[in-house]
């Protein structure tokens, strides 16, 4: 009975606030997500549990930093930098693509850093 009431009042004055820091700062579909983690995957060596770790900390990292619309478009205009052909050039050039794909890395290299991923982020 003792126990009971201290676990009460325990849980009383626990701050809300504590509980909220574990919610993710921006929410990201599920599917969205495990993309990330698997092309991540790929670019560190394989599926294996620690890329696995590394890279679904990493994409954790991204939705902390920026909204999933501005990693919509920041991962459109850092794939397309690679599309060939004159349709996808407002991809690879220009002001906005330049410094969506710069900012990118640096969220990218930051996650990268937090989440203990040795060199270049995926």
């Amino acid at each position: 009975m003792k126990t009971t009431y201290i676990a009460l009042l325990f849980a009383s004055l626990w701050p809300a606030s504590a509980l909220a820091n574990d919610t993710p700062k921006h929410d990201y579909p599920t599917q969205a997500r495990v993309e990330y983690a698997f092309y991540c995957m790929k670019q560190l060596g394989g599926e294996n549990y620690d890329n696995l770790y590394k890279c679904s900390c990493s994409i954790d990292r991204i939705a902390d930093q920026i909204p999933y619309e501005d990693f919509v478009t920041m991962d459109t205009f850092a794939r397309g930098a690679k599309a060939g052909g004159e349709r996808p050039e407002i991809l690879r050039e220009g002001r906005l693509a330049e410094s969506s794909r710069s900012q990118f890395d640096k969220i990218k290299q930051r996650a990268a850093e937090q989440c203990l991923i040795a060199g270049n982020a995926p």
